[in-house]
C-alpha cells in the first residue's frame, strides 16, 4: 500500500466522525411550545364530535329509528323508556325491532322507537356477542305502556323480561358498611388486606412510608413457613399519616429546587391501592387499648367467668346469730349423679355407655291357666 492511500484513508476515518467544533445545534427560543400528548388526543376528539354533530343535523328530516345503529346510539335519550333482559347473545338490534313492530297483537311503529342501546360483551367463538340485555327507548308514555306488555314473549327461543327503565323494584338492598364504608373511627393503626403471601414487612413499609413515619407494622404469618397470609397491621406515628394513607394518595413531595424527591413521585398523585397488582382492602383498626379491654378486661373475665352484667346475680350471704339452730338444707338427691353424668344424659344411659352392669328393673307377669 502506498502512502497516498494511508493518507485517504486516514481522511475518510477522520470525515466519518462528527467533529464537535463545526457541529452546532440551532435553537429558535421564539417558537411556539409543541402540543402535549393530551392536548393531542383533545384535539381528536373535539374533531369526533364535529363530525357526530354534523351527521345528526344532515339526518335530522329522517326518524331516528331508520338511523344507523352508531347515528341511533348517538341520539339523546327520550323520558321513556324500557330494560329487555334475559336475551341471547345473539340477539342484534335488528332482532329487537321486528320484535316490536311485527307483533300481531300490540303493533309498535318503528318511527315511535328512538334508541335502541345493546351492550356489547366479549366475542364468543369469534361472533360478536351482547351481554344478555339492552335499553329500549320510545316517543310517548302510551307506547311504553304497548312495550311493557310484550314481557314474557318470545325472542330468539328465550322469555324475555321486560321493565320501566325506571323502575329499581326487586334491587337488593346494599348492606351496611358496604362499598367500602368505614365503620370504626379514625385511629392511627390500619387494617391492610388482600396482600400476596410473598408480601414482606420491608416491602409494606416502603409502601405505605411515603404518608409518613411508621411505628410498627404486624403481618400475620404461616408458622411453618413464615409468609404472609394476606393482611397486616400498620400502626403510623401521626394521625393525618393513617388517614393519607385510607385515602388511597398522596401529593408527591418536593425539595427545594422543586424537584422530586425520588424517581417514584413522578406522578402529580401517589396512589397506594395497588401492591404487586393486587387491589388492597383498608380499614381504621381498633386502639390497642380499646382491643385489649375487650379481649382481656375487666370486664371480659368477668363475663367468661359468668359473673358479668348479664348473667344472674348470686343471693347475698346472710349472717346467722349465735344461740340459732341450724336447720338442715335439703339437697337434691340426684345432683351428684347428674353432676356425673355431665348433666346431658340420664344414670342407665350412662352406665350402658361405660359398659356398667345394669340392673334388671323387668316385671313378672303370671298367666292363670
Amino acid at each position: 500500500m502506498s502512502v497516498l492511500d494511508v493518507n485517504t484513508t486516514d481522511d475518510e476515518r477522520k470525515s466519518r466522525k462528527r467533529d464537535a467544533d463545526t457541529a452546532e445545534i440551532e435553537i429558535d427560543i421564539d417558537a411556539p411550545e409543541p402540543p402535549s400528548k393530551k392536548a393531542l388526543r383533545k384535539a381528536k376528539r373535539a374533531k369526533t364530535s364535529i363530525k357526530n354533530d354534523s351527521v345528526l343535523k344532515t339526518d335530522a328530516t329522517r326518524p331516528s329509528a331508520n338511523l344507523p345503529n352508531e347515528t341511533r346510539e348517538n341520539t339523546k335519550r327520550s323520558g321513556f323508556g324500557i330494560w329487555i333482559g334475559n336475551l341471547a347473545f345473539s340477539t342484534t338490534k335488528d332482532d329487537l325491532v321486528k320484535f316490536f313492530t311485527q307483533n300481531s297483537k300490540n303493533i309498535i311503529h318503528e318511527d315511535q322507537i328512538t334508541r335502541i342501546h345493546l351492550p356489547q360483551g366479549q366475542p364468543k367463538f369469534g361472533k360478536p356477542a351482547n351481554k344478555g340485555f339492552a335499553y329500549v327507548d320510545v316517543s310517548d308514555e302510551n307506547t311504553l305502556q304497548t312495550a311493557l306488555e310484550f314481557s314474557e314473549g318470545l325472542l330468539g327461543g328465550r322469555r324475555v323480561l321486560i321493565k320501566n327503565a325506571k323502575d329499581f323494584e326487586g334491587r337488593p338492598e346494599q348492606k351496611k358498611g358496604s362499598e367500602g364504608r368505614q365503620t370504626l373511627p379514625p385511629s392511627k393503626r390500619i387494617f391492610v388486606g388482600n396482600l400476596g403471601f410473598d408480601t414482606t414487612v420491608e416491602e409494606l413499609e416502603e409502601h405505605f412510608g411515603i404518608c409518613g413515619p411508621v411505628l410498627h407494622t404486624h403481618m400475620a404469618t404461616f408458622e411453618d413457613t413464615g409468609k404472609c397470609k394476606g393482611f397486616a397491621w400498620i400502626d403510623f406515628e401521626q394521625l393525618s399519616s393513617a388517614e393519607s394513607a385510607m385515602r388511597g394518595w398522596v401529593e408527591p413531595r418536593r425539595t427545594g429546587d422543586g424537584l422530586p424527591t425520588n424517581n417514584r413521585f413522578s406522578r402529580q398523585r401517589i396512589w397506594l391501592h395497588t401492591l404487586k397488582g393486587r387491589k388492597l382492602r383498608m380499614e381504621f383498626a381498633e386502639d390497642k387499648a380499646t382491643r385489649y379491654q375487650k379481649r382481656y378486661g375487666k370486664q371480659a373475665k368477668l363475663a367468661n367467668s359468668g359473673q358479668g352484667p348479664d348473667t344472674e346475680a348470686e343471693e347475698p350471704i346472710q349472717e346467722v346469730a349465735a344461740d340459732a339452730t341450724a336447720t338442715p338444707v335439703l339437697q337434691d338427691p340426684d345432683k351428684g349423679k347428674r353432676k356425673r353424668a355431665g348433666g346431658r344424659y340420664g344414670e342407665e344411659t350412662v352406665q350402658k355407655l361405660t359398659g356398667a352392669i345394669v340392673e334388671s328393673k323387668g316385671q313378672r307377669i303370671v298367666f292363670e291357666e
